[in-house]
């Protein structure tokens, strides 16, 4: 069954942000999978705007979420937010039952959101 997702990464030290739809692919095991890539490439997880941005450029570009209108019937929305430490990825569901949006997890570090949910990447010694 595909779900949509809606995808911000923000930088608010450089006062950029960027906002996608990933439209059948929203679960986090998708999305961790295509966060993967780059460390399957490289043997790291990308880390800078540059290469996240890389990561999400074949994805549908939105405007910032609050002017949409409508909304994107997404399931899943994910925030991945940049500093000093690095990325850190939240995300949330929003049930069927109309309870709406409800954290699945985060604040958490890029790189264990990626091992965690992506079983390939888990499964590598």
């Amino acid at each position: 069954m595909a779900c949509a997702a809606v995808i911000s990464l923000l930088e608010p030290c450089q006062s950029r942000q960027g906002h996608w739809l990933l439209p059948d692919a929203g679960f986090p095991q998708q999305l961790a999978s295509l966060l993967g890539s780059p460390l399957r490439s490289s043997g790291r997880p990308p880390s800078s705007w540059q290469e996240l941005h890389a990561v999400f450029l074949p994805l549908a570009p939105l405007p910032a979420p609050e002017t949409l209108t409508p909304t994107p019937a997404a399931t899943y929305r994910y925030l991945i937010c940049l500093d000093r430490r690095g990325g850190r990825l939240s995300c949330w569901r929003r049930y069927p039952e109309g309870l709406g949006w409800q954290r699945r997890c985060g604040p958490m570090p890029l790189a264990l959101f990626i091992r965690r949910f992506n079983q390939r990447l888990t499964s590598t010694p």
